[in-house]
């Protein structure tokens, strides 16, 4: 199967307000920080990075060398990456939907955060 889609170029991304997912990113890097929400419960609400896509899922690497391919709406990306190359995630709960959503910098440090997540507050 053929490994496409993926930039060694640039640096890896973090959440902003039009880009919260995966699937939100033009350009995906091979390593890109993301914590998984999806379908395997043995896997939700890990840390992992982002290898490749594999016919239109997002194969994602764990720590312990796993890897699992997802949708990349599954898969959300960090509030911030230190000077060290360090993901940080601040992952929220919606107040509508219960969905969960990644904050962005400027929310994160922010006196009042969203409640609710993009799709909802529209």
């Amino acid at each position: 199967m053929p490994w496409v889609g993926t930039s060694s170029a640039g640096q890896f991304a973090c959440t902003t307000s039009s880009q919260r997912t995966l699937k939100d990113l033009r350009i995906k890097r091979k390593g890109q920080p993301v914590f998984v929400l999806g379908h395997m419960l043995a896997r939700k609400g890990q840390e992992g990075t982002f290898e490749a896509f594999n016919d239109r899922l997002a194969v994602v690497k764990f720590g312990d060398g796993g890897l699992v391919g997802y949708d990349p709406r599954e898969l959300l990306l960090p509030t911030e990456i230190d000077e060290d190359g360090v993901p940080y995630f601040e992952i929220r709960p919606c107040r509508s939907c219960e969905m969960l959503f990644p904050l962005t910098m400027e929310e994160s440090d922010s006196d009042h955060e969203p409640e609710q997540c993009p799709d909802c507050m529209v």
